[in-house]
């Protein structure tokens, strides 16, 4: 029987069965490469909603292995000649058969504007190292925990403008300029400043813009994803629609609290998050609820409770 592998654009409908999928691609990383009950990193991999959210640009793609749900592969394009790989799992069943490099080919068919393709994968895993190498990535940097890997196509794109590469544009100042479009990538722009601005549906992806100060800027539209974003302050910005998922507040050990003042949140939601310590002062509170319950019936409830004990003493 012929092996027939392909991709398939991930559907809602799709979620549960990934959802589960995934349960086992997480549990089968932690038995080969982790101990002493440390588990992989693989945010909201046990999550129905999370898996519904990757599909909001349908850039969320099913591994299919003759008809038979085999991984999925999530692809960030976020430039006109380079993209990332965010997720890219293979059912244990469904390992050592080929899958992954049939996988790395059908995407670089399905993208062939991509000259430049970039990912992350554990320190722990000798065999992701191998895999990726053995497929045209190099190494391009690592931490204690992550190795960052880069693949560039050797291939001239009929797709793309030529490149202004390696040059220097330090300190100098840009007026009135249209950059509509513009394609950034492994670009230094350290201290640079933006002002007067409409960075609208703009796409950040793996950036660093810690002690960032984002004020009086329209940020409508804009997706912020694997970014660094410690120290950053967010002013006179509006945030109407805004969708703020799976962050935290530094690595374990070094969570430094965030603090926001005068913010309207009218409305809003706050779903599967972990609110230890938060504290709420001054504050307009009417409506507000906490699983179903109103805060300001469970404040009554709290007085009533202190004023029948002082009562009984």
């Amino acid at each position: 029987m012929n092996e027939v592998i392909r991709l398939e654009v991930a559907l809602e409908n799709d979620a549960k069965q990934i959802r589960d999928m995934m349960t086992s691609v997480e549990r089968d990383e932690a038995d080969r490469w982790y101990y002493n009950g440390e588990r992989p990193f693989i945010p909201g991999y046990d999550s129905i909603n999370m898996q519904k959210y990757h599909m909001w640009d349908k850039r969320y793609y099913k591994i299919m292995y003759n008809e038979i749900l085999a991984g999925v592969l999530l692809i960030s394009h976020t430039g006109r000649e380079h993209a990332r790989v965010d997720r890219f799992y293979v059912d244990p069943i469904f390992q050592n058969k080929g899958v992954g490099s049939k996988v790395i080919t059908l995407m670089e068919e399905m993208y062939p504007m991509v000259r430049i393709w970039t990912l992350d994968t554990i320190q722990k895993s000798s065999r992701n190292h191998k895999f990726y190498e053995k497929n045209g990535y190099r190494k391009i940097g690592e931490d204690e925990e992550e190795r960052y890997y880069q693949k560039v196509v050797d291939y001239q794109s009929p797709y793309l403008n030529e490149a202004y590469s390696n040059k220097d544009f330090g300190n100098e100042s840009f007026h009135q300029c249209n950059m509509q479009k513009v394609d950034f990538y492994d670009v230094n722009m350290k201290s640079s400043r933006f002002t007067n601005m409409s960075l609208e549906k703009v796409i950040y992806q793996n950036v660093n813009i810690s002690n960032a100060r984002l004020t009086n800027t329209n940020m409508s539209g804009s997706v912020f994803g694997d970014s660094n974003m410690n120290k950053t302050e967010i002013c006179h910005v509006s945030l109407a629609d805004a969708y703020i998922h799976d962050t935290n507040l530094g690595f374990q050990g070094e969570k430094v609290p965030l603090t926001m003042e005068r913010c309207e949140l009218t409305n809003s939601t706050i779903v599967d998050s972990n609110l230890e310590n938060l504290s709420i002062c001054n504050c307009n509170i009417e409506g507000m609820k906490i699983d179903g319950i109103l805060v300001s019936d469970l404040i009554n409830i709290y007085k009533s409770t202190l004023k029948a004990n002082d009562n009984n003493v």
